[in-house]
């Protein structure tokens, strides 16, 4: 005999020891021998009660295992086709050897084509040169010294296209030097070499070359008294030449693309700094001048037009990125696998964080919004807020259609519940994040922030409301399978010994809770007090509306048995488990007391039962009194009526202090009292207004 089959025989011997020692406690006594039967019963109900949960255990192993092997035989037929691919890359790669010595003719050739394609270009300059030094030799002879010396340096100057490539590839670099400095201040590596300051020594060779113009132009001795005058003349032509290259207003007419208008805007925003015009050396008064065009150097409409032109792109851009992220995860919510755990163990997709990631790259100090000034944050953050509020309308119909679906056909979608509650967090999380986002960018601009407050909490509401719906969704499908389970109740089967309804209700509800721990805390305590409400008013509506013939007294007693033991367990799961609030753990209370009115033997103490019912639930009314005693099925509607219904026989009962309850006001029982017993009609409607 091995070691496990000694083991199964200790724990074999150990349970039977155990089961003759319970045996003993309970028939230490003679007359405890009558209740055999119930406990027998008891046994056998915790016994199928420990089978289905053992049951449901291994098939949730077996699922997993499943799955498991279904992910390493993909990963293994995924393995072969990219070892089979890598085999034929590497067969692909032997041919290349060599190629780079077979390519070096062209290469060579390629580079001399690059040499005289540039020669090419420049050769209008070469030929000009002769007649231009030749213009400029006449000039000189005729002392006309300005225009000879312009010629001069016109003979040198390249076109106006290469001075904005090279502004281009500067702004580039120093864009470059910022991203490495950002990076060193981290980890402290800097590549050599940076920063380069490119655009430094751009404004210092612009210093210099408009240096050397000026002083360059005064040749004349000290004691020419025309001196003055030429040397102002030589300022004014060399100034008009150079303004004449910016032609920023002819190109902003032609329409400009996105990275174009940021240069410009910041440009703009950069004219009035002290990096620029205000630097205290210039010591400009623009009040003082005549300009043509305005002091912000574009026309006021023109920059507006440039702002929601680059808001409007932007905003479009951020729009399709979102409803693409959502039809992304719409479609991963019906895959057969559950959603990830975040560090506290809640459900969670990738959604918030995916649809927020390009507006944390445009917020914050340094970053691009800072960069094109207040006009164009202000403006954004409006349209953005706008945006959202539509991303909300989109992502709440996708939620909608996902419940529909699974409505239709439940088998199809095996981890809706854990996605309906991982869409919940996610709303949240959009809630928390956008507020934060927001209000931390608006800190430094009080009255922006005073504008936009009352749009980013009707947002954060917004996306408050998906949560709710995402909860009642949840809350729907625990209904279903309780349903399931209440459709045993007042029936036959429900009063044979070996029924398990009670045990059914206390599985189901700790099955769904297993999945409802990975819910946050605000989510979790509303759904399980408005899932412990609406259990109680199903079960009432269940006991109010059905009928079970029972055949004897001891059959209706076993009933009131069932009620009694069906609500001990729902409220010890309720309040001891998913810690309802202590109002809906005492609303359970009333079951007890219906169970009292069906286990009385006596019709005539139902008088007692009926007043001390309506001492503790005062909100229930006589008609509902009237269907419970009729469920019993040993009073006529004529007796039920006319006997312990009547209020008068519990009116002193309303003068005493009672507990306020709302279960029984929120269901309202028609019953047809027209006819035969057999004949009654009655209907369940639900207080739309409770």
């Amino acid at each position: 005999m091995n070691v496990r089959s000694v083991h199964l025989s200790e724990l074999e011997a150990k349970a039977r020891a155990d089961a003759v020692k319970r045996v003993a406690e309970f028939f230490q006594k003679p007359e405890q021998l009558e209740k055999i039967d119930m406990v027998k019963a008891r046994f056998i109900e915790q016994k199928t009660a420990t089978e289905v949960q053992l049951r449901m255990a291994l098939h949730s192993q077996l699922d997993g295992s499943r799955i498991g092997l279904e992910k390493l035989d993909s990963s293994l037929s995924e393995s072969e086709v990219c070892k089979t691919r890598l085999m034929e890359l590497s067969a692909s790669l032997g041919t290349l050897e060599g190629l780079p010595a077979r390519l070096q003719e062209l290469k060579n050739i390629s580079r001399k084509y690059s040499q005289l394609a540039a020669a090419m270009e420049n050769m209008s300059y070469l030929v000009k040169v002769p007649e231009a030094m030749e213009q400029a030799r006449s000039y000189i002879e005729s002392e006309n010294l300005l225009e000879g010396h312009k010629i001069l340096t016109s003979a040198v100057v390249t076109q106006n296209v290469l001075v904005v490539d090279c502004v281009r590839v500067i702004d580039r670099e120093e864009r470059a030097d910022a991203i490495w400095q950002k990076r060193s201040e981290k980890n402290g590596f800097l590549p050599c070499g940076r920063p380069k300051r490119w655009k430094q020594l751009f404004f210092d060779s612009v210093n210099h070359a408009i240096r050397d113009k000026v002083f360059g132009s005064a040749m004349d001795s000290d004691d020419d008294k025309n001196k003055l005058v030429r040397h102002n003349e030589a300022i004014r032509q060399h100034t008009r030449a150079d303004l004449k290259i910016a032609k920023v207003h002819s190109l902003v007419t032609e329409g400009l693309s996105d990275t174009q208008i940021v240069q410009l805007l910041g440009w703009i925003n950069s004219y009035h700094t002290e990096e620029f015009m205000k630097d205290p050396v210039l010591n400009i008064d623009f009040s003082r001048l005549n300009l043509l065009q305005p002091i912000n150097l574009l026309p006021e409409s023109q920059l507006d037009g440039l702002r929601e032109q680059y808001i409007a792109k932007t905003i479009a851009r951020l729009g399709s990125w979102s409803t693409n992220s959502l039809s992304r995860h719409a479609a991963d919510w019906r895959r057969p696998t559950a959603p990830d755990l975040d560090g506290s163990s809640y459900y969670f997709t990738g959604l918030p964080v995916l649809v927020m990631s390009p507006l944390t790259e445009l917020l914050g100090k340094g970053n691009l919004l800072q960069f094109l000034g207040v006009s164009v944050r202000e403006r954004f953050f409006v349209k953005f807020v706008e945006q959202m509020s539509y991303f909300v309308g989109e992502y709440d119909q996708e939620l909608r259609e996902f419940h529909q679906s699974y409505l239709r056909d439940r088998s199809q979608f095996r981890f809706y519940f854990e996605y309906m509650l991982a869409s919940a967090n996610d709303a949240l999380v959009f809630a928390d994040s956008i507020v934060k986002i927001l209000m931390q960018e608006l800190a430094e601009d009080a009255q922006l922030k005073g504008r936009m407050a009352a749009r980013i909490n009707s947002l954060k509401g917004d996306f408050e409301r998906i949560a709710e719906h995402c909860r009642l969704a949840a809350e729907e499908t625990i209904l279903l399978d309780l349903n399931f389970v209440l459709t045993n109740v007042m029936t036959p089967q429900w009063l044979r010994p070996d029924d398990i309804t009670g045990n059914c209700f206390h599985g189901t509800l700790a099955d769904y809770d297993e999945t409802l721990k990975h819910v946050r805390p605000v989510v979790y305590n509303e759904l399980v007090n408005r899932l412990g409400e609406r259990l109680l008013i199903e079960y009432l509506k269940v006991l109010l509306t059905r009928r079970c013939p029972f055949r004897s007294d001891s059959e209706r007693h076993t009933a009131g048995e069932k009620i009694l033991h069906d609500g001990q367990m729902i409220k010890n799961y309720l309040v001891e488990k998913m810690k309802v609030r202590s109002e809906v753990g005492a609303a359970y209370d009333c079951l007890p007391e219906i169970a009292q009115m069906f286990m009385e033997q006596d019709p005539s103490m139902l008088y007692l039962d009926i007043a001390k019912f309506v001492k503790q639930f005062p909100d229930v009314r006589t008609d509902q009194i009237y269907t419970i005693l009729l469920s019993r099925g040993d009073l006529r509607s004529s007796d039920a009526k006319e006997g312990p219904v009547d209020p008068s026989h519990c009116v002193i009962f309303y003068a005493v202090g009672v507990r306020q309850s709302d279960q029984f006001d929120r269901i309202n029982i028609r019953v047809s009292r027209h006819g035969t017993d057999s004949q009654n009609d009655i209907k369940f409607i639900e207080n739309s207004d409770n």
